[in-house]
């Protein structure tokens, strides 16, 4: 009889093969999955930014100096205003000194007043237009903020008293009242200064205004508030037993506190 043949082994059964086909399909699909990517935000650009403020400061820089220098090459600094002032045909000037306070009646020796000693508290001149006289010692502190007071005779005409209103409402630092005894039908004061006129229509009012209002060479508490809503409000008539200007000081003549001093 032939020789019975050995069996050959598959090379695709058994536990090697079994082992191989089942690690080459943990390899195809069955592993890890990779991380996802990682995202950055976009970085802000700060030297963009930068360089924008920078340039900003410098135009804001330029412009302040142009208007600096066209204002010096146009007469218009508060000492070339001061000057001016002072060539205003008519005006008074005298040099009185200021932080003196009374509240107390003060014999002025101007009328109206426009300098000298003065209540503690300032009339408002916040562009307040007053109907009747006003107390001068409250109304002068007012000049040593800065302030311009217009008086004017009573019954002077409406369209007069109009035209001098138009110049005052609204406007910061000026004020206006009616001034019993005034020896010209308006005048205008501020601190060290004063101008009388004969009518509203004076080109001298403007001119007054505009070099003196607010002017921190005249102005002795430059920056100091106009503001006195109790004043506004309720505001102190002139004592009537003491004409400006031959009162006798020292006499008892309360006035209402302002916001703040000054």
């Amino acid at each position: 009889m032939p020789p019975k043949k050995k069996p050959t082994r598959s090379t695709s059964s058994g536990k090697g093969g079994a082992s191989r086909a089942g690690g080459g399909g943990r390899g195809g699909g069955g592993g890890r999955k990779p991380p996802p990517p990682l995202t950055m935000g976009k970085p802000k650009p700060w030297g963009l930014i930068g360089l924008t403020l920078v340039v900003v400061l410098f135009a804001a820089g330029v412009i302040g100096y142009a208007v600096v220098k066209v204002n010096e090459s146009e007469g218009n600094t508060p000492q070339a205003l001061a000057d001016r002032a002072k060539e205003i045909p008519g005006i008074t000037v005298v040099d009185y000194p200021a932080g003196q306070h009374n509240d107390g009646t003060v014999a002025y020796d101007q009328s109206p007043p426009f300098g000298g000693q003065h209540a503690n508290a300032w009339a408002d001149c916040s562009g307040t237009v007053y109907p009747n006289p006003i107390r001068s010692e409250n109304a002068v502190h007012s000049l040593e903020h800065g302030a311009i007071w217009i008086t004017y005779q009573p019954g002077l005409a409406e369209d007069q008293v109009s035209k001098l209103a138009d110049r005052v409402e609204g406007e910061s630092q000026m004020m206006m009242s009616p001034y019993t005894g005034l020896k010209s039908p308006v005048s205008l004061q501020s601190w060290g200064h004063q101008l009388f006129v004969d009518n509203a229509d004076d080109p001298r009012i403007d001119d007054f205004i505009k070099n003196l209002r607010l002017n921190s060479v005249t102005t002795p508490e430059f920056g100091a508030s106009c503001t006195n809503p109790t004043f506004k409000t309720s505001p102190l008539p002139p004592d009537p037993s003491a004409p400006a200007g031959s009162a006798p000081a020292g006499s008892s003549a309360p006035a209402p506190a302002p916001s703040a001093s000054g």
